[in-house]
């Protein structure tokens, strides 16, 4: 069983490493709308979250070598606050899903570097195209959107005491087909899924 909430996903070593070797079946968490549960949109955000790390491959692609920085600023929070504005009209915690939208970009960044530094360090690991960055985002801007919808499915989950094991099976069967490096940026990303609703 896992122990409490917010430290069952606190690092991306800890989210899939303690998990590795569970054998439990997902716990019910039932109570949603029609056709779907909050379970479901647990499953649902570590899915996305593995789709943006993996999409994290082209941004470092088209940063490689150009002497653009990994990280921007501006942009990250007007990404964030993107999130915020859309949770609230979707009826989401609007500073749950800032928390959560900050630690998809870390584990963006996370990759971004690991990446970079591997192909600076191993010419031939080096992508064969750099793509353009503004092709990218949209692609990033999908499952921006797609998350918030996922996480309004989810919250009811996020107080609860089975939140933790439930995300954490789902993010290790997803990460069955990822490398290091995509793992550890998915367990980075799901850090503050389960951290309990306000008050």
């Amino acid at each position: 069983m896992i122990g409490t909430r917010g430290t069952a996903l606190a690092g991306s070593v800890l989210v899939l490493g303690l998990l590795a070797g569970c054998s439990d079946q997902p716990l019910p968490l039932t109570e949603g709308p029609p056709g779907a549960s909050p379970a479901d949109g647990l499953v649902r955000v570590v899915q996305l979250s593995a789709q943006r790390a993996q999409v994290s491959d082209q941004v470092a692609a088209a940063k490689f070598g150009t002497g653009t920085a990994v990280t921007d600023p501006a942009r990250e929070a007007a990404v964030v606050a993107g999130a915020r504005a859309d949770a609230t009209r979707a009826g989401v915690d609007p500073d749950w899903t800032a928390r959560i939208v900050a630690d998809q970009i870390a584990a963006s960044t996370q990759v971004q570097n690991d990446l970079i530094r591997q192909w600076t360090d191993r010419p031939d690991t080096r992508p064969a195209q750099r793509p353009e960055l503004n092709r990218v985002r949209p692609e990033l801007d999908r499952i921006g959107d797609e998350l918030v919808a996922a996480l309004k499915l989810a919250a009811p989950a996020r107080a609860n005491e089975e939140c933790p094991s439930t995300l954490a099976q789902a993010a290790v069967g997803q990460a069955q087909g990822l490398d290091e490096v995509h793992r550890n940026a998915l367990g980075r990303s799901l850090t503050s899924v389960c951290d309990g609703a306000p008050g």
